[in-house]
């Protein structure tokens, strides 16, 4: 897809990041500037997400063609990608296609499986809970809705964390003239669910570089048979545990930002 926005920050080795689902570049903004003393680092927003536009296509497959599209539009020959949750698969994707074109890859809190299946020892994973969200924020009729509190109240009826209210209701903007609308692809999101929660084709692939996956033990989205898979098809792989939930970069920025200056190529 062509026509991403996007946000640039520094100079030196191409570093694009790539958020998750209901996500948007601007999530990263904060390491986006910090990681900016060492690189150029690139916040793209995926399509359906952010500013950039909607389409009725949704997969990794599609995805993974914008990624490289971007690349192209850019003049990047090469780059340092990393993805969290849905960004992280698609980093994946294109590494297994394109490995030519890839320097390292950082991967946070996602594995290659499938997430479709409800599983007993990890609820928050569950198919069941991602239709919720997308019930909740379809739901909301915004013809009717005056401000962001009111917008809250509903979500709330759904979904009764907060942190997660505020960070959905991030994709709620507003027109010059007033009124509300949504930045994420609400529908396409919906009818595409199964696609995003789908697992990478790695049968027979294989990527050769360094590769750092960082898990929080806290998420359950990273099991142990996740890091043998992981080994198999990324043979230089390095795994890293932080003590954190699935939002890693909001639960532990000292210490991943620690982990990225570790392992990023800082003096190409």
């Amino acid at each position: 897809m062509n026509g991403l926005q996007y946000t640039r920050h520094g100079e030196g080795c191409p570093l694009i990041i790539l958020h998750g689902l209901y996500g948007s570049g601007s999530n990263w903004f904060t390491y986006g500037q910090k990681l900016s003393k060492f690189f150029s680092v690139y916040l793209p927003d995926q399509r359906n997400h952010g500013n950039s536009p909607h389409a009725s296509e949704l997969n990794y497959a599609a995805l993974t063609t914008d990624l490289r599209e971007f690349m192209d539009e850019q003049g990047l020959e090469t780059a340092c990608l990393l993805g969290h949750s849905m960004g992280g698969k698609v980093v994946m994707n294109f590494a297994l296609q394109h490995p030519e074109r890839v320097d390292k890859l950082v991967v946070i809190d996602i594995a290659l499986r499938s997430y479709v299946e409800d599983f007993q020892n990890t609820p928050t994973l569950q198919k069941a809970v991602h239709t919720k969200i997308v019930e909740a924020l379809s739901g909301l009729d915004l013809d009717f809705i005056e401000t962001r509190e009111e917008a809250d109240r509903h979500v709330a009826r759904f979904l009764p964390q907060r942190a997660v209210r505020q960070f959905l209701l991030k994709n709620l903007k507003r027109t010059p003239g007033g009124s509300f609308y949504w930045g994420l692809n609400i529908r396409s999101i919906q009818e595409n669910l199964e696609e995003i929660l789908s697992a990478i084709d790695s049968e027979g692939k294989s990527f050769d570089k360094p590769v750092l996956v960082i898990s929080g033990t806290k998420s359950g989205y990273i099991g142990e048979s996740d890091k043998d898979d992981f080994r198999r098809v990324f043979p230089k792989v390095r795994i890293e545990d932080l003590d954190a939930g699935h939002w890693i970069h909001a639960e532990q920025p000292a210490q991943l930002l620690n982990l990225l200056l570790g392992f990023l190529p800082m003096d190409q």
